[in-house]
């Protein structure tokens, strides 16, 4: 049996993958292992994870190109979300905010989008969304607010009620109901349509995957 490759290696071997593609979320990554992260990151990085982001993104790129404001990344746990928004080139965001209740988040979030820190495009907030008011937040109104954690919730239309009138959504669950943190699945992308009561539907999708299929609402409240 071979040794476990250390954080050492697997920091070489990403910067090495960031050579060779050119993709600077790889190179971003290397430099978040090299400074040190929580294993869950491997998590956030697996590949049905990716799969989810990149399908949000590609849809988003041909619904919603330009968000008219700053777009608020809701449970948005290590920030990859937000760095795969912000490096696809079809998308223009002005500035993105990645929050989470997990106060751990925020600085790993923050190192893996170091290069839109500095530009003004990225934060990284600590906050339970449930407490938000969008209609005072900081920045503007939002052009968008993205949730892709709604089986988390307990009340998934009482949250949406308690949103501004016609505020842009993309909105993702599935029906994984087998998971004990997962209080609000639905069974289908009806149930779905159902549960949001969006009063404009500009898409509507399902993603399946070996043991669920994720669902993906965008619109306006």
């Amino acid at each position: 049996m071979t040794d476990e490759i250390s954080r050492e290696a697997l920091h070489d071997i990403l910067r090495g993958v960031a050579a060779l593609t050119g993709d600077a979320i790889v190179a971003d990554l290397a430099r978040l292992v090299g400074k040190g992260v929580r294993a869950d990151i491997s998590i956030a990085f697996n590949p049905k994870q990716i799969a989810s982001k990149r399908w949000l993104v590609e849809t988003l790129a041909e619904v919603l190109p330009k968000p008219e404001g700053p777009v608020w990344v809701l449970g948005a746990w290590h920030g990859v979300l937000g760095a795969m928004l912000l490096a696809d080139r079809r998308l223009t965001i002005p500035q993105l905010v990645s929050l989470d209740i997990d106060p751990d988040c925020a600085p790993i979030a923050e190192i893996l989008n170091h290069r839109h820190v500095a530009t003004g495009r990225f934060q990284a907030m600590t906050a339970d969304m449930m407490s938000l008011d969008f209609e005072r937040a900081e920045g503007g109104r939002p052009g968008l607010v993205i949730n892709t954690s709604c089986e988390h919730l307990d009340d998934v239309p009482g949250w949406i009620a308690g949103l501004p009138a016609g505020l842009p959504l993309l909105l993702q669950s599935n029906d994984y109901f087998r998971e004990p943190d997962h209080r609000s699945c639905v069974p289908s992308l009806d149930a779905f349509k159902a549960q949001a009561g969006l009063s404009e539907l500009w898409f509507a999708g399902a993603l399946p995957t070996k043991n669920y299929t994720r669902f993906m609402l965008i619109g306006r409240r």
